[in-house]
């Protein structure tokens, strides 16, 4: 009789007993802290075909922190700094070596389903894009041709194939603003890269989108193949993937040039979320149709009623917010928003805002994360998952 490898053995035992049920349903952090339970239990989670199991499961995977990072408005130098803010903490903590593993400093592009999306900081001697798990600190590197630090890359993981072809799960798309002139007219519009993972090449497409305006970079979400980015002309970008199709579609609210609400695009069970911060309310709009701009309000906070149930953090927001409606600096900014969790900056202090229960979470001081916090800086909501890299 042919003799099993030990892994295969400990495999076999557990798929055939309580604890593969019971430890599939862990969160990845605990999972990561029983790995020294024993060599057995370290082979059984570390392995590809358990991690892909349990990143595919079908509890909701819950948002675990917030990556935070800087960014100056005007060099062409990145803010190295890169933070991570987790929730449901004792006492929170800020983090800074969480991508330490990677060989450089890095800037943060996305994050989807427990992997986060990542390039070099400029200035680089090789510049990269790198796709990595901060849990088990695995990453992989694709080369950045022709960077530019404004480059807009969108990146997102869907797992549904096998852990050998999950390199199908991904999706790395680039946007850039161009011109063209022609017959003495200026043309102004969008392009698109796709990154094509079997030739590991980015392949231009053919479709364009014509516009004047400029796209907000930390205003955006790659979604069911879907990118959506918020831009200076009040609209959103959006493209679809498969097929190579781009337009515009309107806020789902009126604005005027000289009262520009509070706005941050995230999403909510696989639907993409506009959160507007209004003069009297907190409002969550969900898009209905990706390929049209009909949206459904689903949330509508009152000032009164945040202030009511977190007096020890607001008051007088009806009058705070409209004093900073103007300024560059608005009195409170939201940054982030992942499954009725909402990142925000009120005044220097940092939190969490949880939609359901209205409640609000104070996470650390905003000037605990750098100097340039109050410029447009990138907030990236994350979830922790074993979900395994793909073979290249």
């Amino acid at each position: 009789m042919a003799k099993r490898s030990p892994q295969t053995t400990d495999l076999c035992l557990m798929n055939s007993d309580i604890p593969f049920d019971v430890l599939s349903r862990l969160p990845a952090d605990k999972l990561v802290q029983l790995r020294h339970v024993s060599k057995q239990w370290q082979k059984f989670i570390s392995d590809a075909g358990f991690r892909d199991f349990h990143t595919k499961k079908a509890e909701p995977i819950s948002i675990s922190g917030y990556f935070f990072q800087e960014r100056f408005e005007y060099s062409e130098i990145d803010v190295k700094t890169l933070s991570y803010i987790p929730l449901c903490a004792q006492k929170t903590e800020i983090y800074r070596d969480v991508l330490s593993f990677l060989p450089e400093k890095v800037t943060i592009l996305g994050s989807s389903n427990g992997l986060v999306c990542c390039r070099s900081c400029i200035p680089s001697r090789d510049p990269s894009i790198y796709i990595c798990n901060p849990v088990t600190k695995e990453s992989t590197k694709l080369k950045w041709d022709n960077f530019q630090r404004r480059d807009n890359i969108f990146f997102s993981f869907e797992p549904t194939s096998s852990p050998v072809n999950a390199v199908r799960d991904y999706k790395l798309v680039k946007v850039f603003e161009t011109e063209d002139f022609t017959d003495g007219k200026e043309d102004y519009f969008f392009a698109f890269e796709i990154y094509d993972w079997e030739t590991k090449k980015w392949r231009k497409s053919k479709e364009v989108c014509h516009s004047e305006d400029s796209l907000c970079t930390n205003k955006r979400i790659l979604l069911k193949d879907i990118l959506y980015c918020l831009t200076d002309g009040l609209q959103i970008l959006t493209f679809d993937i498969e097929n190579e199709l781009s337009f515009l579609i309107s806020l789902p609210l009126t604005i005027t040039d000289s009262k520009f609400p509070e706005i941050c695009l995230g999403e909510s069970d696989g639907v993409l979320n506009c959160v507007v911060l209004s003069q009297d309310a907190l409002l969550v709009w969900a898009l209905v149709d990706r390929f049209t701009p009909k949206w459904d309000l689903v949330t509508f906070i009152p000032f009164e009623e945040m202030e009511q149930e977190n007096p020890e953090h607001l008051f007088n927001l009806t009058e705070r917010v409209k004093k900073s409606a103007s300024e560059t600096a608005p009195w409170m900014h939201l940054l982030a928003f992942k499954d009725g969790n909402l990142f925000l900056r009120v005044s220097n202090s940092a939190f969490s805002f949880d939609i359901q229960s209205r409640k609000m979470q104070s996470l650390c001081s905003i000037l605990d994360l750098g100097r340039q916090v109050i410029v447009a800086p990138t907030v990236v909501p994350y979830a922790m998952t074993l979900a395994p890299l793909a073979n290249q």
